[in-house]
């Protein structure tokens, strides 16, 4: 947050007028919480949707830092998930290896391009590290079926068949663009996640649970 010119603002309002300098701090705090969804509108409740313990997925993922070009990631990716595991490999656009990440409870073993493999207990800050972007790879076991994260707080707002159409969790907000069929139970296929300068687009074109 910009201290800053919020506190010269108020400083010079010294010298307006007492009703003005009373209106003015309170029109700045609607300003700063216009981003934040309205708490005051109603939103359709969630149709309750299974979440799989088993799923194969693919697709292709574009991930950017807002206005700063050399901080971005687009290629493919293939998801395997299990009750104890997640293994997810990031693809260049010439399809070689980003990174390979076998994702536990404890942590992530990552094998690199070259071969080489590290540990880290944060997988998330390691591809922020090494890619210049941040992905929620802790988060997308769940994101990816259009569920919430278990025992976390969230907001959602379901379009008329009770599916997801944004989602707030975790200081991310997700917006399912599209869904493989007009079912309820139908996964989404388009995603976008947005956390402040953070954005990540991902198209899932190979789903499968088993």
């Amino acid at each position: 947050m910009k201290l800053l010119p919020a506190l010269s603002v108020m400083y010079t309002c010294r010298t307006w007028p007492r009703a003005l300098a009373t209106f003015l701090p309170a029109f700045l705090l609607l300003a700063a919480c216009s981003t934040l969804p309205d708490q005051s509108i109603p939103l359709l409740p969630l149709a309750s949707r299974p979440f799989a313990a088993n799923f194969t997925a693919a697709g292709r993922v574009a991930a950017r830092v807002t206005g700063d070009a050399k901080r971005g990631f687009s290629g493919a990716f293939a998801w395997t998930h299990r009750p104890a595991e997640d293994v997810v490999e990031l693809l260049t656009p010439l399809g070689q290896i980003a990174a390979r990440m076998t994702m536990t409870s404890a942590g992530a073993e990552i094998e690199l391009p070259d071969g080489q493999r590290t540990f880290t207990s944060d997988p998330e800050q390691f591809l922020t590290d090494a890619l210049g972007v941040t992905l929620p790879v802790a988060a997308l076991s769940y994101w990816l079926q259009a569920v919430p994260l278990a025992r976390v707080p969230f907001r959602a707002e379901g379009d008329v068949m009770g599916r997801p159409v944004t989602l707030w969790q975790n200081g991310w907000q997700i917006q399912y663009t599209m869904y493989a069929d007009e079912t309820t139970g139908a996964y989404p296929t388009r995603l976008q996640l947005t956390q402040g300068d953070n954005e990540a687009r991902i198209i899932i074109s190979e789903w499968s649970p088993k």
